[in-house]
């Protein structure tokens, strides 16, 4: 067979021709089966012929299209780059340049993220509605986010019949609908920017399939557990019947072995590994279409991972990705990144200090914000180590809250960069206890992390839905982590909010130079704000609020990236406010960007776990510090340098300011913990305790692991410290067991002295157990158990602590080691050596 131009078909596009009129003919029979059985052969072959020439027609238009798309966002980048380089005080290199890009994309992408989340509102309500439920599962649901049975199958069930209210169930019909118009816009905008998903005929949810699950059963159990759930009408012959059993069976097996190795099977050897189109995404047609709501349900029982929430968020998360990148990037982001990093390697040299931004080049920010470092390799390694994470953040952060307070350093350091009124925050946080105001933040973009399972400013990593994960989770939660970590950010993003609302109309011109630095080191160019500035802040409470909604009110042609833009700015600071981990700070605790369950990925994860407070304090604040110009227009206190010199003494100012404040917050976290250990308040006119004070309060970065470890503690487990400074928490607990626990009592014992295993075997145990650290419980857990427990089996173990404690810091107990309640109050003029 030869084309028009006499040139012979291949083989491959023989079949490709072919597949493409199969596939067309089996979608006009689900179209209308009757009518397409009642066709001739003939008739069926030609009209799927014309449609799928159709189809070959508008592929090429729209690969024409994209193609043009991809070339102004190529251009769109390279000037992003250009003007990026310009705005810093330093000699911001190409690569450095692409990072900073790559960082402000981050934002976007978690903007388009909360912008979804903020519609989910009654499917929010529907998940945490406990109507119905026991007194047991009650409680599950307030301390370990688990589900109520019954909500949840009424939400699937009206998911799945387009929230007709065939349940009855008002609440889990409200749920769904919401589901359904947010997955709807987040479909239409990422096909406007060039995507190709099309819309199902039936309630989508997504499937997290457990791919060890799939994995545990051959292809033929789970053909066959699979197959009774089908909607069978899904899966027709070309010439319009219903497939039998037997032609539907080896479909679902290739479908196991795609699932069980994460589509491995479908690599060939030596075969390109890039992420291809983004625009594609979503495009691909769906193996599983599942009969009802119940037949869905029941296979998540068997294969699925997490619960019906977990599914609904991850996939929301997984379209903020796309919709972020192919808006930022092009249709195919992949090969804009490639470009521009091609580009800034000739600049600056391949892996050159010039190639690096944090110690990592470029490409670890890509593979974060792509999706490829959250792509295990290894599924089983990743889980383990995840979970082993998460036993430790359980066991070691019930106090985190306590340390937390070194947040309001971070708070007023932010406010002052920003311009912002102190007393507008401390309104704002006052208002954190209206439900009503909560709600009007989260409508309008402003999403707790706690409310979509995204906690990881002391982690570092996300919390997984297993049981580890959930009880990491609880701690948090029970900690009052959540809280305090919640109304700080959201606090700070209603105050900003607030204070650029009063800018609003004013032209870019009329700015001074100080906030145009702000949004242009941001990617707020003077066309977004010219759209911004139109907006009518929306009013709430006798305040008025620069929000999203105000600013897509305005119906301009780009209001929507701009208001993206808008609250990325937004989020970003309330993350500088109240840290949490930036790009750069992820891409070093990943080893610069490693995909969990490698060696090298897993080791950092592990050795970085606690550690990421104390880096983004040096990668966001001075990082911050020293990339700012000096002498700018309204520039605050610190910043308004003319000389090199003068800027040189500001940033030293500034620098120092901020540490002091931390140090300052410090010394009071040291005291809380000591009375809330029972013990009397540290001498503060020691020298040795300002530099404590100054590692707890995160100043320190790194050294403030060893300087905040209290001697009086620590005796007997030198390995566990050691280990922990080196090997991350995870580490220090198994070199603690090996060498506190086993060598260092085996070779006591052979020298012939007296060993302490079984006092030591308890300490060890106690600090990986959960919830015994959760500062509203430890001094008497501590008091009425450990202590007791110690002295059994090691007489003499409470005098001896009590007497380090004296020699040490000459600090005595308030309540006494081992008593069930305290003798006095705390001796508060200890704090001045009295």
């Amino acid at each position: 067979m030869a084309a028009a131009g006499g040139r012979k078909i291949s083989d491959a596009k023989l079949q490709a021709i072919d597949d493409a009129i199969s596939g067309k003919m089996r979608e006009l029979a689900r179209r209308d089966p009757d009518g397409w059985r009642a066709k001739t052969k003939d008739q069926r072959i030609t009209e799927a012929a014309q449609a799928a020439m159709m189809d070959i027609e508008a592929t090429a238009a729209r690969k024409e299209m994209l193609a043009g798309m991809q070339v102004i966002k190529v251009a769109e980048t390279a000037s992003r780059l250009d003007d990026l380089q310009k705005a810093s005080a330093q000699n911001v290199t190409r690569s450095q340049a692409l990072a900073r890009d790559i960082e402000n994309s981050d934002n976007y992408i978690h903007a388009v993220h909360d912008d979804a989340v903020s519609g989910l509102g009654d499917m929010l309500d529907a998940a945490a509605n406990k109507d119905g439920t026991g007194l047991l599962r009650n409680l599950g649901m307030r301390i370990f986010n688990l589900d109520n049975p019954a909500m949840t199958a009424d939400v699937v069930r009206e998911v799945f019949k387009g929230a007709d209210g065939s349940t009855g169930n008002k609440t889990a019909r409200a749920g769904a609908r919401a589901w359904l118009d947010t997955i709807e816009k987040m479909r239409v905008r990422f096909n406007a920017a060039g995507g190709d998903v099309g819309k199902l005929d039936y309630g989508y949810i997504g499937q997290a399939h457990d791919a060890m699950r799939i994995a545990s059963v051959t292809p033929d159990d789970f053909a066959a557990k699979v197959l009774p759930l089908l909607d069978r009408s899904r899966y027709v012959n070309e010439d319009g019947s219903i497939m039998t059993d037997a032609q539907v069976l080896p479909i679902l097996k290739a479908s196991h072995e795609t699932l069980a190795t994460g589509g491995q099977n479908k690599t060939e050897p030596g075969q390109f590994k890039g992420a291809g189109a983004r625009a594609n995404r979503g495009s691909e047609s769906r193996v599983l279409h599942f009969k009802d709501g119940d037949a869905w349900m029941a296979y998540m029982a068997d294969f699925g991972e997490g619960s019906l929430y977990d599914s609904m968020l991850g996939h929301v998360g997984a379209m903020a990705r796309n919709i972020g990148l192919v808006e930022r990037y092009g249709p195919n982001p992949e090969q804009t990144f490639r470009v521009q990093a091609d580009i800034a390697e000739r600049a600056d040299g391949r892996g050159t200090v010039a190639n690096r931004s944090w110690g990592n080049t470029p490409q670890a920010r890509w593979d974060l914000i792509s999706g490829k470092t959250s792509s295990p390799e290894n599924l089983f390694a990743a889980h383990a180590g995840q979970n082993v994470r998460n036993v430790q953040t359980a066991a070691k952060l019930g106090g985190a809250v306590i340390t937390s307070l070194t947040d309001v350093a971070t708070v007023a350091a932010t406010l002052h960069y920003d311009r912002l009124p102190y007393f507008d925050m401390l309104k704002n946080l006052g208002r954190q206890m209206d439900g009503e105001h909560r709600e009007f933040l989260r409508a309008h973009g402003v999403i707790a992390e706690s409310l979509t399972s995204t906690m990881n400013r002391w982690t570092g990593d996300h919390m997984t839905n297993s049981l580890a994960g959930r009880v990491a989770a609880s701690v948090m939660k029970l900690s009052f982590m959540n809280a305090w970590t919640d109304g700080l950010r959201s606090a700070f993003s209603a105050t900003m909010m607030q204070g650029f609302a009063k800018k609003a109309g004013t032209a870019w011109a009329g700015l001074d130079d100080w906030d145009r630095w702000l949004m242009t080191r941001k990617g707020i160019t003077e066309q977004d704000w010219n759209i911004i500035s139109k907006a009518t802040p929306t009013e709430s409470g006798r305040a008025k609020y620069l929000t999203r909604d105000s600013i897509l009110a305005t119906g301009d042609e780009g209001a929507q990236q701009a208001a993206t833009k808008w609250m990325a700015f937004i989020s970003d600071e309330s993350q500088f406010a109240v840290l949490n981990p930036d790009l750069a700070t992820r891409a070093i605790a990943t080893g610069g960007g490693m995909p969990a369950g490698t060696i090298r990925g897993e080791a950092m994860r592990s050795f970085m776990q606690f550690k990421s407070f104390p880096t983004a304090m040096i990668t966001r604040h001075w990082g911050r510090l020293f990339d700012t110009p000096q002498g700018l227009g309204g520039a605050p206190a610190g910043f308004g340098a003319q000389t090199a010199a003068g800027s040189a003494i500001n940033r030293t100012a500034v620098l120092a300011g901020l540490n002091v404040s931390l140090m300052m917050l410090g010394a009071i976290v040291l005291q809380e913990k000591a009375i809330l250990q029972g013990k009397d308040p540290y001498d503060m006119t020691e020298p040795k305790f300002w530099a404590r004070a100054l590692g707890q309060g995160g100043g320190l970065g790194y050294m403030g692991d060893l300087l905040t470890k209290d001697p009086t503690e620590q005796r007997g487990n030198n390995f566990e410290q050691a280990g922990g400074v080196v090997l991350g928490p995870a580490g220090g607990a198994v070199a603690g067991l090996a060498g506190d626990l086993v060598l260092t009592n085996l070779w006591e014992a052979a020298k012939g002295k007296d060993s302490h295993a079984l006092a030591e075997g308890i300490r060890w145990t106690n600090s990986q157990l959960p919830y015994v650290g959760l500062w509203q419980v430890r001094g008497a857990w501590d008091h009425w158990f450990m202590h007791n427990a110690q002295e059994a089996v090691n007489p003499g173990y409470l005098s001896r602590m009590r007497a380090r404690s004296m020699k040490d810091w000459n600090q005595d107990y308030y309540w006494q080691p081992g008593d069930i309640a305290p003798d006095r109050a705390p001796d508060m003029g200890a704090i001045v050596g009295d």
